[in-house]
This record gives structure tokens, C-alpha cells and sequence, in this order.
């Protein structure tokens, strides 16, 4: 026995990137992918629109006064909105709510049959946080950290730890994972990473290590430009601890600032020799042989860039 599946997002990436994401969702058997696009006039709309498993909708200043917000609202209430909005339309099978860089994987099997074997009972999966370093040269496949203690940090990082802040786990972006919610239940609304009841009752949650067979592939902040790019945003909209904002807020009135910037990125996102063999020593590493560009260009013949 299976399990029927959709995703859920909302986007704003380059079409690349949308295009990566769409095309392994698709080959990861979703019966259906409801992209909303933050940026209305989104190119990836004219790749994706026609195709049969994949509804896209532009986030006009239309669609969201229909939601009660506008199009300058924080945009994490605009995406919990959105994303409840999305749910309550789904009829049945589970709804997972994601962003353009989160990569769901299953060790064995698929992700319809790891569903199909959760219990009845269950109302949502909250599945780990497996989040992307750049490898050594030399390495191939992907190389992810998963979330650590305080000390293992230390062990891991040295004095770098500090600015992972205390209840991020020795990832720049969350620990928490995203979760897979069963279609159907009454009274309830999306967050980031779970769901919620509106009168407070819980959630019977099942959460799933990546050491028990399943990771949510967080591709935050690997490639420098991009991340540069974001950065100013990130900084705006506390998407750093406390001490990496006030570590790059120094930085960017240093003369060498760009210089500094890489160094930081260089130390954060990426693992030389020996920071991953403490990192395998430690069992916090992933290490995975996945093709995102090959999955993405089988996917998308005409209108994938890199094919």
C-alpha cells in the first residue's frame, strides 16, 4: 500500500534553481506540486504552467488581498497563509510544505511507501535536517552536517561554533526540519516547519531522525553568490544568530570586506579534509551521490539551462 503526496511552496529563486527543485519532486513521486510564485511575472511559470502535475499560481497583490495581507506583509505570515490556503484545498494523502532548497529524501524505498507504513494515528512526519556543505576537492556526491550538541560543535568548528548560536544545532539554517501533513484535519493551519490547531490542541507528530532512513536536504548557502546576494535580506529579517549577524555587520565596514565575507562563508559552509573527518567521527555527516542538474535536465528537455 501507497500513499499519495503533494508539495507546497512558495518561490522567488532564479529558474535554475525552481526548475531543480520542481524536477525532483516530480521524480520523488509527488502526485502533485502547487507552486506559489512571490514574484507574479516568475519565468518558471512559462516552463512549468502546462505541465499536468504541476499548478502554479502567481502571488498578485489580488491573491493576497483575498488572503487579507498584501504584497509588503512579512513574508513569513504571507507564506504560513499561503501555504494553510494551499492545505485546507488539499482533499486527501499528505501535503509537504518546503522551500525551493529543501530536497526531502528516504534512504529505502520511496517516500509514498515511507508514508504508507506511518500509523493511522499519525497526523504529521517532521522529518531531520540534513543541511549542505561544499566537500573537500577531490570528493565526489554531497556532503551534509546534521544538527549537533553544543559541544560537539566545539569539537567540530572550534571557535566558528559560537556563531551557529545556541539552539541551531551547528547549522546556519534550522534543525527542525519540515514536515508531511495528512490532508483532511479540521481546524488547521501551517508554520514553517509543522502544523498547528487553532484551538491549541496537539499535533500527533511522528518525528523521523536522519539516522532512522530519512533527511530533509537543506541546500542553504553553498554557493557564495548567492549567498551574497541574500545577504543583506538575511541580516534584515534575523535570518542569522545574533552573533554571525553582529560578525557580518562588522565585516561589511571592514576595507576588505568582500575578502573577509568569503573567508566567512568559505569557514561556514564548507568542510575541508580534516573538518570532515571530525564531522564523521563525531556521526553528524551525510554523505550522498544525488544529481540534481541530471534529474532536473531528464525532467525539463526544453527549458532547463543547464541542459
Amino acid at each position: 500500500m501507497t500513499s499519495q503526496w503533494r508539495v507546497g511552496a512558495i518561490l522567488n529563486e532564479p529558474l535554475v534553481d525552481t526548475l531543480r527543485f520542481a524536477a525532483w519532486y516530480l521524480e520523488a513521486g509527488a502526485s502533485g506540486l502547487t507552486l506559489l510564485f512571490d514574484n507574479p511575472d516568475d519565468p518558471a511559470q512559462e516552463v512549468l504552467a502546462n505541465h499536468p502535475s504541476v499548478t502554479c499560481i502567481p502571488c498578485t497583490a489580488e491573491f493576497w488581498a483575498d488572503l487579507g495581507l498584501t504584497p509588503d506583509t512579512r513574508f513569513t505570515k504571507r507564506q504560513n497563509m499561503a501555504l494553510s490556503w494551499v492545505y485546507r484545498s488539499m482533499p486527501d494523502g499528505w501535503l509537504l510544505n518546503v522551500d525551493a532548497d529543501e530536497f526531502l529524501y528516504v534512504n529505502d524505498g520511496t517516500i509514498s511507501d515511507f508514508l504508507a507504513a506511518m500509523p493511522e494515528a499519525t497526523e504529521a512526519v517532521r522529518v531531520e535536517t540534513a543541511e549542505i556543505v561544499a566537500a573537500p576537492a577531490g570528493l565526489s556526491g554531497n556532503v551534509y552536517r546534521l544538527p549537533m550538541e553544543r559541544d560537539v560543535a566545539r569539537r567540530v568548528y572550534g571557535d566558528s561554533a559560537a556563531l551557529f548560536g545556541p539552539r541551531r544545532k551547528g547549522l546556519i539554517g534550522h534543525p527542525q526540519g519540515k514536515s508531511f501533513v495528512r490532508c483532511g484535519l479540521p481546524g488547521v493551519s501551517l508554520r514553517q516547519h509543522w502544523a498547528q490547531r487553532a484551538d491549541g490542541s496537539e499535533i500527533a507528530e511522528r518525528y523521523v531522525p536522519v539516522r532512522e532512513g530519512a533527511a530533509l536536504l537543506h541546500h542553504i548557502g553553498l554557493d557564495y553568490d548567492v549567498w551574497r546576494a541574500k545577504l543583506e535580506w538575511r541580516l534584515a529579517s534575523s535570518g542569522f544568530t545574533v552573533p554571525l549577524t553582529e560578525r557580518i555587520r562588522e565585516m561589511l565596514d571592514l576595507p576588505d570586506a568582500e575578502e573577509q565575507l568569503r573567508a566567512l562563508h568559505s569557514d561556514l559552509h564548507g568542510v575541508d579534509a580534516e573538518r570532515l573527518d571530525r564531522l564523521r567521527a563525531e556521526g553528524v555527516s551525510l554523505e550522498l551521490a544525488i544529481d540534481l542538474d541530471g534529474t532536473a535536465a531528464r525532467r525539463f528537455e526544453v527549458g532547463y539551462p543547464a541542459a
